[in-house]
């Protein structure tokens, strides 16, 4: 769980990745009116950008809605997640350049920000599109037992379509996190050599569910 460069490659199935005591749970959910980021760690470059919005959101945007931007190609098998606080309060002058700025220069889909816990289906999420990729972390939320799954589909030309997360336990609000770490490393999933999408990869005991995330 740190940004620096990694001069092996990783394990990419069931690993044995435990916390290792520096991270931070700083919100209750994700947070709304924050940014998020995923790094390439081995590059230390943004690969996708999340702008989240609150109650009171930015001209041209809705509240409390995810807006994911992907800023450079998925072609990695290891990203981290980074939580990031907006400079500018919401409502005041520099917010909406502020958000703008974070989301430019990359293609743009939105989701929604919260979702109830029936949302969350039991079994595996079959993606449409080839170009998919499957990675998985530590579970903030019970960290020495669950881990989490998050899976991209990409379009032909490498952008962003949709984002399907998975989790161990079905939230009981919906929520992916109940504490936000201030970063968390995924690692992509593999079966032998192959990239995989099945969560069972991760874990094959467990019972998983899913949210796929709703574009709109």
């Amino acid at each position: 769980m740190s940004d620096e460069s990694d001069s092996g490659e990783p394990e990419n199935t069931i690993g044995d990745l435990v916390p290792d005591g520096t991270e931070v749970p700083i919100q209750t959910q994700i947070p709304v009116d924050s940014k998020l980021r995923f790094l390439d760690p081995r590059t230390n470059v943004s690969l996708l950008q999340v702008a989240v919005t609150g109650s009171n959101p930015p001209p041209n945007y809705a509240a409390k809605v995810e807006y994911w931007s992907r800023v450079r190609p998925l072609k990695t098998s290891l990203m981290t997640l980074v939580s990031v606080g907006f400079t500018n309060r919401p409502g005041t002058p520099g917010y909406p350049g502020e958000l703008q700025d974070w989301l430019s220069g990359g293609s743009v889909i939105a989701t929604a920000q919260e979702v109830s816990s029936q949302q969350w289906a039991q079994g595996v999420y079959v993606p449409e599109s080839p170009n998919s990729a499957l990675y998985w972390a530590v579970d903030p939320d019970q960290p020495t037992t669950h881990r989490i799954g998050l899976l991209v589909e990409r379009g032909s030309a490498d952008e962003l379509l949709s984002m399907t997360w998975y989790k161990m336990k079905q939230p009981i609000n919906g929520l992916i996190f109940q504490k936000t770490p201030s970063k968390l490393a995924f690692t992509q999933v593999f079966a032998g050599d192959d990239p995989s999408t099945d969560p069972r990869q991760i874990d094959p005991q467990a019972t998983w569910y899913h949210y796929h995330c709703i574009t709109r």
